[in-house]
């Protein structure tokens, strides 16, 4: 899923439940549960663009997550709740983020064997959040985000 679509539930959660720590907790999940539905984003098929590409793509979604959150939910619960909360929903996109950047090229889909401590971890750290990871291409990918987003913001309401 984008940035904004985790960004949009974490929203609505903390909208409905309103103690930081209990939202935080939900929207950590919810992306698990938001990323086992078959999606687009940004991520899909990065091995056919550059990294700094990628990087430009992902920097700019996660400008708007916080922008969208910020007009559509701050001002009914504070900025500094919808900021943990939907810091809470990326984490564990960002989390994967060292292996990217680090080590992580389009002919290399995991560590070699002489690899380091640090690339091993890295790896793991990447490799557990994409065993829930279930992708489609664009536009069916899209589609399936916008039906999840939504499901969840009626469910939330």
């Amino acid at each position: 899923m984008t940035a904004t679509a985790h960004a949009l539930v974490a929203g609505a959660i903390v909208s409905r439940f309103t103690d930081p720590v209990t939202a935080s907790l939900l929207a950590f999940g919810s992306h698990y549960i938001m990323d086992s539905v078959p999606h687009w984003d940004f991520g899909t098929n990065w091995r056919g663009r550059s990294k700094a590409a990628t990087g430009a793509l992902a920097i700019a979604d996660t400008v708007c997550a916080f922008t969208v959150a910020y007009i559509l939910f701050a001002g009914k619960v504070g900025v500094v709740p919808v900021t943990i909360v939907t810091i809470a929903a990326l984490f564990p996109d960002w989390a994967e983020t060292p292996w990217y950047i680090f080590f992580a090229h389009p002919k290399k889909h995991e560590p070699g064997t002489h690899a380091s401590m640090w690339e091993r971890l890295a790896y793991t750290i990447y490799k557990f959040p994409n065993m829930f990871h279930a992708k489609a291409q664009f536009p069916l990918g899209l589609f399936t985000q916008i039906a999840t987003v939504a499901f969840f913001l009626i469910l939330l309401q």
